[in-house]
């Protein structure tokens, strides 16, 4: 089962920190890959210098979802935490916040490889 479908599944928060700290882990690993020279935004950036700022905002999300890890983290290691209820539900906001940011980031890998396959580039 795939680590953000065993968050999704929680029902208890025993195994949050374990599997929030394998994601932070992961997406750091990938998000360098798609940011480095010569990666894959690098790559959709070429084919598209006129949106920079779509890509310049998905790096942002980068940013964004790891803070959000970093303070779940953080927050499930606090003994005043909140409830268990609570932490998860913020456990599926972040799961969605990493869902839509996919759905963004394929939708528009999709629309400017179409765009250089259309132009010739």
């Amino acid at each position: 089962m795939k680590l953000v479908d065993r968050l999704r599944a929680l029902d208890t928060s025993s195994d949050l920190i374990s599997l929030l700290d394998q994601l932070r882990t992961l997406l750091i690993v990938h998000f360098a890959r798609e940011q480095l020279p010569d990666g894959f935004y690098e790559a959709l950036g070429e084919r598209a210098d006129d949106r920079r700022d779509e890509i310049q905002t998905l790096v942002e999300d980068h940013g964004a979802i790891l803070s959000s890890i970093n303070t779940l983290i953080e927050d499930a290691k606090a003994s005043d935490a909140g409830s268990e209820g609570d932490m998860l539900a913020r456990v599926s906001r972040l799961v969605e916040q990493l869902h839509d940011h996919e759905l963004r980031e394929h939708h528009f890998a999709d629309d400017v490889m179409g765009r250089g396959a259309a132009s010739g580039g």
